[in-house]
């Protein structure tokens, strides 16, 4: 039987402070302490894989708000003499503007993928005037 100890949750605290006080995770597809997040662009879109072992369908909520994705899941387990949960929290800014009312995601066999189609450039809007003599 697995301990649980307060030290683990403090070194996934420090862990993610380090990360974004040092700009690791930044990168499109730098792995993170027990979440590995790959971003890339294909076919006029985003694609976001999240591997999340462990985790339910209904344990995971995704959003996305201002050019930002985030990803958070929660798992707990409790027993007669015991409980231990695990927590995800994940936010990724796309370079580029993304069609909202499109995006798709799918939940399978621990891995998450997020589909974000990029946004067509809006097509300028005005005219141009003419300057007489």
């Amino acid at each position: 039987m697995e301990r649980y100890t307060p030290f683990e949750e403090m070194d996934r605290m420090f862990e993610q402070m380090r990360a974004r006080m040092w700009g690791l995770g930044e990168s499109q597809s730098e792995p993170r302490r027990g979440t590995h997040i790959d971003l890339s662009e294909r076919d006029g879109a985003f694609v976001l894989v999240a591997d999340l072992p462990g985790f339910e369908k209904d344990e995971i909520d995704l959003s996305f708000r201002e050019n930002v994705l985030t990803i958070s899941a929660n798992h707990e387990v409790t027993g007669d003499e015991f409980a231990r949960s695990r927590q995800v929290s994940e936010r990724v800014t796309l370079p580029k503007a993304v069609n909202e009312d499109d995006i798709s995601a799918s939940y399978r066999n621990g891995v998450l993928e997020v589909r974000l189609p990029v946004a067509e450039a809006e097509a300028e809007t005005g005219s141009k005037i003419e300057i007489s003599d």
